[in-house]
C-alpha cells in the first residue's frame, strides 16, 4: 500500500473531515498501542481507506470522542470508540505489509540505501510477529504476493516482453484477497473481491507512473519505462515515447478506476458514503494529476496556500 487512495480535502465538508481525521488518528492510535510507538510512522491513507470501508460494511454506528494527540499533546483530535475490529485488522495488516515491503526493499537496493533498511528490519520482524497473530492468513497472503511481484518482474526482465496486465496482477489479486475480509456478508463479499481488484491495479499503475523518473534515474524496475524502452535523457527531452509511456500509464489508470466504480456503487456504505466517495471520485483523480503533472500541482498548491495567505491579510 502506498497511500494514493486519499481524500481531496478542499472539496470535503468540515463534518466529514472530522470524521475522516477521527479514523485516520484513532488507527495511528492502534498501532502505537498494540505495536509500539514508532509503528505510528507506517499509518498512510490506504490503511484508513479499508477501515472506514471495514467501518461501514459492519453496519455499527460510528461514536467519537475527543482526545488528545500524542506527538503533539496541545491539540484535540477525534477517538473512534467503536469498531475495534476494523482498526485491529488494519493495524495488523500495516505491519505486515510494512515487514514483506522492507525485505523486497533489501533484496532490491544497494549500498547505503540496502544498510538502512536491514537496519529497520529488527524492528520490523517485532512487529510483524505479533500482527501474524491476529491476521495469520494475511501474513501468509502478503509473502506470496511479494514472491509473485519478484517472478514476475523477473520474466518480463529476462523475456523481454512487458505485459503490463500480468505486471499488475499480483498486487491486484493481493488487495482483492484484502478487500473481501472487510466484511461477513457473503453477497457483499463478492462483490468486494472485483472492487479490490481494480483498485489494486490502479495502485500498481500510478506506483509506476508516480515513480518514472525517479526510476529511470536510479535504474530500477519500472513496467512503463521497460515497455518503451526509456532512458533518463527522456525524461529531459520530453520525448515523444516518454508521452506515450505516460499517457498509456494514465489510460491504464482511467480504465481500472472505471471498473473499480462499477463494483463501488453496489456497496452500501450508510453514513460514511459521502466521505467515501471524496475518495473515490475525486481523491483518486488527484492523486493521478499529481502522478502525472507532479511541479504543475506543486505550483497550483503554492499559488492556493498565496490566496489564503492574501485573503487572511485582506480579512485583518
Amino acid at each position: 500500500m502506498f497511500g494514493y487512495v486519499r481524500i481531496c480535502k478542499p472539496q470535503m465538508k468540515i463534518c466529514e473531515y472530522e470524521v475522516y481525521q477521527s479514523v485516520y488518528c484513532t488507527l495511528c492510535r492502534y498501532l502505537g498501542r498494540h505495536l509500539g510507538l514508532p509503528a505510528r510512522m507506517l499509518l498512510n491513507y490506504d490503511y484508513t481507506f479499508l477501515t472506514m470501508i471495514m467501518m461501514a460494511l459492519s453496519g455499527e454506528q460510528c461514536e467519537l470522542v475527543k482526545g488528545r494527540c500524542v506527538f503533539n499533546p496541545t491539540k484535540r483530535c477525534g477517538n473512534c470508540s467503536t469498531h475495534k475490529e476494523a482498526f485491529e485488522y488494519t493495524s495488523a495488516l500495516t505491519a505486515i505489509m510494512f515487514y514483506h515491503k522492507l525485505r523486497d526493499n533489501i533484496n532490491d537496493s544497494s549500498g547505503v540505501n540496502r544498510l538502512m533498511w536491514q537496519l529497520l528490519m529488527p524492528y520490523a520482524a517485532h512487529v510483524r510477529k505479533k500482527a501474524a497473530k491476529l491476521c495469520p492468513d494475511e501474513d501468509a497472503l502478503v509473502n506470496d504476493y511479494i514472491r509473485r511481484q519478484f517472478e514476475a518482474e523477473k520474466k518480463a526482465l529476462e523475456s523481454g516482453n512487458i505485459i503490463i496486465d500480468e505486471l499488475c496482477e499480483p498486487t491486484a489479486d493481493t488487495i482483492s484477497a484484502i478487500a473481501v475480509k472487510l466484511s461477513r456478508k457473503p453477497e457483499e463479499r463478492t462483490v468486494l473481491k472485483y472492487f479490490g481488484y481494480f483498485l489494486g491495479r490502479w495502485i500498481y499503475m500510478i506506483d509506476a507512473l508516480d515513480d518514472l523518473n525517479e526510476d529511470l534515474k536510479d535504474g530500477s524496475f519500472n513496467p512503463l519505462a521497460l515497455k518503451f524502452g526509456l532512458t533518463a535523457q527522456d525524461v529531459l527531452d520530453k520525448s515523444e515515447n516518454y508521452e506515450n509511456a505516460r499517457c498509456c500509464g494514465n489510460d491504464s489508470l482511467n480504465l481500472s478506476i472505471a471498473e473499480a466504480i462499477k463494483y463501488y456503487e453496489l456497496l452500501d456504505f450508510g453514513e460514511f458514503k459521502s466521505i467515501l466517495d471524496n475518495i473515490i471520485y475525486l481523491g483518486v483523480s488527484e492523486a493521478q494529476k499529481s502522478a502525472l503533472f507532479p511541479k504543475e500541482k506543486k505550483n497550483e498548491k503554492i499559488r492556493r496556500d498565496n490566496d489564503d495567505i492574501k485573503t487572511g491579510v485582506e480579512e485583518l
